[in-house]
């Protein structure tokens, strides 16, 4: 297949897997039934099935079961059994339940990343290399080969934290302390664990899923910028919410998409997107926005 026609599927692929239809078919007539993302699946798989070309097969089949989980992680979160084991109310219970069933689901991803690619270390499972140096970006003032990603990831990860927490104060408090900071305290255990588990479980979905197929097969620039998209688009109704927010999240996963593709592995990004977590996490439990 040439080179331009695989872009073309893998862009038409990233779009229709992504949140984009979901929001403007909502927005045209109101909430979607949890079947139409089980009818997105199918769409995905079958239609790179017919593109005749093994890259746009492979991705289609890992997008195809992205699409799958996430259908399923809503009938199962729907379920009488679910809420009786998550009942909700409560921080624990409303993201424990949620991101339990981001890691449930992140095992089929797994399991076709690796049958797809036929390695961990080609559908970056692996931890990567920290000692590998960034190339160089321009718009973020980072010289190439200069600073090891290990130290790169520390750095940029505060800084983007503390971004993030600067952003909320702004927008929620008026960068007025919450006066109950004796809520966050006992929960900052739980915060860390599930800031773990949900940056892991959305970096396979979003970056392992595109990077794994792709890497080698096309352009950098182009790879991760289909992992950045799929990321972005992903966080429409997060906060800050609509266009902006999907233009935040999708600098942020272009960044950790660029991180994962130049250490060859999930460690750089996965540090990076945990500690902005703990942040969020923190102050959704200090503003009782859960």
């Amino acid at each position: 297949m040439h080179a331009r026609t695989r872009l073309a599927w893998v862009a038409a692929l990233t779009l229709v897997a992504s949140l984009v239809p979901d929001v403007v078919l909502r927005e045209a007539i109101g909430p979607l039934p949890v079947w139409w993302l089980f009818a997105k699946a199918t769409l995905v798989g079958v239609a790179s099935a017919f593109a005749g070309d093994r890259v746009v097969d492979g991705y289609g089949r890992v997008l195809a079961v992205v699409v799958l989980m996430q259908g399923l992680m809503l009938e199962i979160a729907g379920s009488a059994t679910w809420r009786a084991w998550f009942p909700p109310g409560t921080f624990a219970a409303d993201f424990g339940g949620a991101i339990a069933l981001k890691l449930l689901t992140a095992v089929p991803i797994v399991g076709i990343l690796l049958f797809v690619t036929r390695s961990p270390r080609a559908a970056f499972l692996a931890p990567g290399d920290l000692r590998a140096k960034a190339s160089r970006i321009g718009w973020l003032g980072i010289p190439g080969d200069t600073i090891a990603w290990g130290r790169l990831a520390l750095i940029s990860g505060f800084l983007i934290a503390f971004g993030t927490l600067l952003l909320t104060l702004l927008t929620a408090t008026g960068f007025a302390l919450p006066p109950n900071l004796d809520r966050l305290w006992p929960l900052l255990p739980l915060i860390v664990v599930l800031a773990l588990a949900n940056s892991f479980a959305e970096g396979v979905a979003y970056r392992n899923a595109v990077l794994g197929p792709l890497a080698g097969e096309l352009p950098k620039g182009a790879v991760v910028l289909a992992s950045a998209a799929f990321f972005g688009a992903a966080h429409y109704y997060g906060v800050p919410s609509g266009v902006i927010g999907v233009v935040m999240s999708g600098a942020l996963g272009w960044f950790l998409a660029r991180a994962m593709c130049e250490t060859r592995g999930f460690l750089a990004p996965w540090i990076i997107h945990f500690l902005q977590d703990v942040v969020i996490f923190s102050t959704i439990v200090l503003l009782g926005g859960y």
